[in-house]
């Protein structure tokens, strides 16, 4: 009797561990496609073998993502891509901490397309101009950013009839020209953009956030950013900028703006060079001004936006007094503000101003 009790315990344990019961971990662990294991396709994504190295995933609303970070060369991705696919729309594209792929071939994704394409720290140097001609009518974000990329196709921009946000900082490219009904947000910071002309963003008209900081900027003309309906973010930090004519930035969106100049070389300021930030923020940080200018900067400050003009070499003379003067406006001035001794703006006293005969 108890040989037999024996007995179909050990069957009964077989079969659950067939079943994937409390055997379900140690049968996770295992990969079938390198035992050469033939695997049933989970709906809607291709069979897994097919694909391999990419992954397929798909949630309860059978949306479907891609994983490609694994891929070692562009042949493979081709593989993968040229395989059967009975579904072929696809939410996401992910290639990350890849070190193989280099361009990404017209023909390299096949029939796939994506509303959203990631590939990013990798060694991608070209993206060829129809590599992604499937996603034209899909895709609304495109990030490559923290590549290699020295070649991307922002002539065929045009065709990205939903694109709403591209990333392609941290790259090798120079200042592209741009064309785009519906895009968003650009981010071209930390490239080799050297020369911006002034009607440089023109053809983007929704345009709401630029970022073109850690690049080697020095001019800003007269009207670079201005007629954007939407624009409320310009990042110009870490750039060569020594000087902001009139006019050189125009926001006019109803939304708060951000303008991030810190880490110039800025010395010079001209009035009304920054206008309609409105209530939101100017960081001029770590630059060269030795002035605060009251009709250059009273503007702003009437406005209820920001100031951070730490890290200036401010001499701190009768230039200042206005603002040392106005409490709601000294209030404005983000902490630690200082002159070029390192007195703090909030430290000055007011009457000092007055006896020196300062206006």
């Amino acid at each position: 009797m108890l040989k037999r009790r024996s007995s179909g315990l050990l069957l009964l344990l077989l079969v659950t561990f067939c079943q994937g019961g409390d055997g379900a971990g140690l049968k996770a662990s295992r990969n079938p496609i390198e035992k050469g294991e033939s695997i049933f396709r989970k709906l809607p994504c291709p069979n897994p073998e097919d694909i391999f190295p990419c992954t397929c995933t798909a949630d309860e609303s059978n949306r479907m993502d891609m994983d490609c970070s694994h891929v070692e060369s562009e042949e493979q991705l081709e593989r993968v891509f040229s395989s059967t696919f009975p579904f072929s729309t696809f939410r996401n594209l992910t290639v990350v901490d890849n070190v193989f792929l280099k361009t990404l071939k017209n023909q390299s994704l096949g029939i796939a397309s994506f509303t959203s394409v990631y590939i990013i720290n990798s060694v991608l140097e070209v993206v060829e101009s129809h590599a992604l001609v499937n996603s034209f009518g899909t895709a609304q974000v495109i990030n490559m950013q923290n590549n290699l990329i020295s070649s991307f196709p922002f002539e065929i921009l045009p065709s990205f009839t939903s694109l709403l946000e591209l990333d392609v900082s941290y790259n090798k490219l120079p200042f592209p020209a741009l064309v785009s009904q519906t895009l968003l947000v650009l981010d071209l910071s930390h490239n080799q953009a050297v020369d911006v002309s002034s009607d440089a963003f023109a053809a983007l008209p929704d345009i709401s956030e630029i970022r073109l900081g850690g690049n080697q900027i020095s001019v800003v003309p007269t009207g670079t950013f201005a007629g954007h309906r939407n624009l409320y973010h310009v990042d110009l930090e870490a750039n060569a900028l020594t000087y902001l004519p009139e006019g050189a930035i125009q926001l006019t969106s109803s939304s708060a703006g951000t303008v991030i100049l810190r880490g110039n070389q800025i010395a010079d300021v001209a009035v009304n060079s920054i206008t309609d930030v409105s209530g939101g923020n100017v960081d001029i940080s770590n630059n060269t001004l030795k002035a605060l200018n009251e009709d250059v900067f009273r503007p702003i400050l009437a406005e209820g936006t920001a100031l951070d003009i730490k890290d200036n070499p401010l001499t701190c003379g009768c230039d200042i007094a206005w603002v040392i003067r106005d409490d709601l406006l000294l209030k404005l001035v983000a902490e630690g503000a200082a002159c070029y001794d390192g007195e703090l703006l909030v430290d000055l006293d007011p009457g000092m101003f007055d006896d020196l005969g300062c206006p």
